[in-house]
């Protein structure tokens, strides 16, 4: 047994060699264990105890000494789903107080922070962390995420905020890779803003939720820039609303979004091989 195996369930380095070492044995006692691995007597009785503690091993009295047995191994998967539920637990606390701990920390000074991330896990992780804040979400939506972070991870990114009943305000194109689904948009709480496709190419999307504003650049490796700022984000909406107006007002706006000409077969056989997702 790999000591550095039982690491990766989450046993401390000196947990996964004792329990390793009690596997071997298959049993030992507290100054056994001090000798072999190297520990002070005090440490040893910590440890083991830890491990009993955990269901790994049990304690016996053998001739006025005690002795520990290695338990069930089946007691880690107890421990992970402990942990588990622990950081679940940790995260709904964090998004409980997330809003009113920003407030505080913004009403004692003016200055943004800023984050930038690069890679397609971390910028996802970039959305999850605005999702986070449980705010309406209002974006300007770029063609180019799904080519670039792939179906699956903006599909869950799109719909990840519908579960959590947040609205979303979306500026979005009107062909293309784009959904017309009244179903899909209801399913992901998002009331759509059509524009033109050629009116917006750029290959970077534009989002903001309660104080932070994520800008996404979606190059041949995405970036993604955080700013966190109740003023810069409020000034984000209020520029998102002006938008918002102006293309409802256009002429052409009842005619979004615009149907696609019919093609023959041989020209449909790419479009039909393209999954897309709002």
């Amino acid at each position: 047994m790999n000591p550095n195996d039982l690491v990766a369930t989450g046993l401390n380095s000196a947990q996964a060699h004792t329990y390793a070492l009690l596997l071997e044995r298959g049993s030992a006692s507290p100054p056994q264990l001090a000798r072999e691995l190297k520990l002070t007597r005090s440490n040893a009785y910590k440890v083991l105890d830890q491990l009993t503690d955990m269901g790994l091993a049990r304690r016996e009295e053998v001739k006025k000494k005690y002795v520990y047995f290695p338990d069930n191994p089946m007691a880690l998967s107890n421990l992970v789903a402990e942990q588990r539920n622990l950081a679940s637990a940790r995260e709904d606390a964090v998004k409980a107080v997330l809003k009113d701990l920003l407030a505080a920390y913004h009403s004692h000074t003016d200055q943004p922070s800023v984050q930038v991330v690069t890679g397609r896990d971390k910028v996802a992780d970039a959305y999850r962390q605005q999702i986070a804040q449980l705010e309406p979400i209002y974006f300007i939506r770029s063609r180019a995420d799904i080519p670039v972070m792939g179906f699956d991870t903006m599909h869950e990114l799109r719909v990840m905020p519908g579960r959590h009943d947040i609205k979303r305000h979306g500026i979005t194109p009107d062909l293309g890779t784009g959904t017309t689904s009244s179903n899909g948009d209801k399913r992901s709480n998002l009331k759509r803003t059509w524009i033109k496709q050629e009116d917006y190419t750029a290959p970077v999307e534009w989002s903001v939720s309660g104080t932070s504003l994520l800008i996404v650049l979606f190059g041949s490796e995405p970036h993604a820039i955080t700013i966190t700022n109740p003023i810069i984000a409020d000034a984000f909406r209020q520029i998102w609303g002006m938008l918002d107006s102006c293309l409802r007002a256009m002429p052409y706006y009842s005619g979004l979004p615009r149907r696609k000409k019919l093609r023959t077969d041989a020209e449909n056989i790419p479009e039909r091989n393209n999954r897309t997702h709002s």
